[in-house]
This record gives C-alpha cells, structure tokens and sequence, in this order.
C-alpha cells in the first residue's frame, strides 16, 4: 500500500503537469499493465480517469475562489482548449464552468476526492475473505480474445459473444470456463489490455479460426470464491487488492490472473459462484499460517 499510495501523491504533485498512466506507475514501481488493473480495482476509476477528475475538481474549486479565465485554467490543467474543458466539466459536474461559477454549489466537490488510506479502513477492518494458497500445473486454453481500454469491460457482453462458440472448440478437456487477463499495449495514450474467454484443451491442434491459445505455465494461487453476479465482481477484488494482499505475507507475481466459472454458471442467479486466481510468491511458505493446497 505504501507503494500504491506514492503514485496517489505523485499525481497530487503533478496535477498542473503534462504527466502519463505511465509516469504514475513508475512512482509505484509497478508496470503500467498491473499498476493499472489494481489501482481501478482499489479507486474505482482508471488512473487516466483519477487524474481528469482530480485536475476538474481542483479547476472547480479555483472557479469558485480566483477571477482566473476559463481559457487559462483548461490550459493549466491539460486540457487542449476551452471547448475540451468546458465538455469535460460538464460531463462530470453537470453544468457548464460558468454556470458553476455564478452557481457555486461547493458539495459538488467532493465528487473525487483525492484517495486516502482511510477510504481502505472498511476493507481492512470489516470484511474477511480467506482465500485458498494452492498449486496449479500448466494449463491450455483456446478461445476468443477482445482488446478494451483501462475504462472499459463488459464481462456479461464478451461471455455472451463467445458462448455460442464453446461447442466448436476441439480437443476441449472438462466443462470450466476461464477467463484470463493479459497485457495487450502501452502507448502514452493509455494501456489496453485482453481479456481471453477461453476454455480448457490438451492440445492446439485445430483451432478455430478468429480463436487463440494460450499455455498458462505453473504458479501458486490464491483462489477467491466470489457469490454472486459479474456485476458485483468489483468489490472482491476491491477486497483482494485492498485488504487481503498488503496483510498476507505473499507478494503478487507479475504473470496472468483469471476466473474460473464452472459449468452451467448462470449470473442471474445470486447464488452462483466464480473462483478468482491470484498469481502470487513467498520466499518461505513454512512461515505462512495457510496451507498450500494441490489442485488442478
């Protein structure tokens, strides 16, 4: 936490500079790709969308206090024009710069305030999630691959997509379904990523075309069961990240994570349960009060 919390200040520090998701990782010693996924798990925005409604929130209380002009305060906070600015502003306060400012309503502030440890103090001391340390040998998967930005992921809409393909996947071992996160792209725009749907096979052999393979190699996991809807997903991980992880002596492995949905998985139903596999490492298991435990 200490780590992630020095790119939340490296932003405050640079919220007038022209800075990157990247630059923000690098505070952390995170690569972008990771730093990226566990920070919209923590924040609940991606860091690209943090830093545009912290430079805003700023931009609006400066409205309020200074006669600075709108054209100069876009510029200042990065935006490339007015127009850009005065879009964005609405978008998030819904009105206009100069309507905020001759209507100043000051409890439209705290929309994003800067994230704090505090904010965490929930996930540290209410919940309580144990996870089971386990072992898994290598894994082969094909299915369909979708890029999407650090904003964005429909999980219901690609699992839709690809279920009526399952079927037509030869050499398919078991009826699980995975679901793996992997680093597509970095450019100074922002990070995009791939989310495979993908079931389990013991060989590559005729794959589909518009279908891809992946091996995954052997790791120890920590498996989190999630009950309920891919909607509700958010705050396990939320949990995985904020509470669990910085308190469990384990240290995350920079190799993909997934989901594992059983066979005849139904998000409607409240009662259904997705497994999550964290990758993770420690220099000396026999002090961990977990039992690592072998499965496949």
């Amino acid at each position: 936490m200490q780590r992630f919390f020095k790119s939340i200040d490296y932003v405050e520090h640079h919220i007038y500079d022209a800075i990157s998701i990247h630059d923000i990782a690098n505070a952390s010693n995170y690569s972008t790709y990771h730093f990226s996924r566990i920070f919209k798990a923590l924040v609940g925005d991606s860091p690209k969308e943090y830093l545009r409604k912290r430079r805003l929130t700023i931009a609006a209380d400066r409205l309020i206090k200074e006669e600075t002009r709108i054209l100069d305060l876009a510029l200042e906070f990065q935006f490339e024009s007015q127009e850009a600015f005065t879009r964005a502003f609405k978008q998030l306060f819904d009105v206009t710069p100069g309507q905020f400012r001759k209507h100043a309503d000051p409890f439209r502030l705290m929309y994003k305030d800067q994230f704090s440890p505090h904010m965490l103090s929930h996930l540290q001391n209410q919940l309580a999630m144990e996870p089971d340390i386990i072992e898994r040998p290598a894994l082969k998967t094909v299915g369909v691959a979708r890029r999407y930005n650090e904003e964005d992921l429909e999980l219901k809409v690609l699992w839709s997509a690809f279920r009526p393909f399952v079927n037509s996947i030869p050499n398919r071992v078991g009826k699980d379904a995975f679901g793996i996160y992997e680093e597509y792209e970095e450019t100074e725009e922002g990070v995009g990523f791939t989310y495979i749907c993908s079931v389990a096979v013991d060989s590559f052999d005729d794959i589909p075309e518009g279908m891809v393979g992946r091996t995954i190699a052997p790791q120890m996991y920590a498996r989190f069961m999630h009950k309920g809807p891919v909607a509700t997903l958010e705050r396990t991980l939320k949990y995985v990240w904020g509470s669990w992880l910085p308190k469990s002596g384990y240290e995350y492995v920079a190799k993909p994570d997934f989901e594992l949905y059983s066979d005849g998985f139904n998000d409607a139903d409240p009662e259904n349960i997705l497994y999550i596999f964290i990758p993770i490492a420690t220099e000396d298991r026999s002090a961990m009060g977990a039992p690592v435990k072998f499965s496949i």
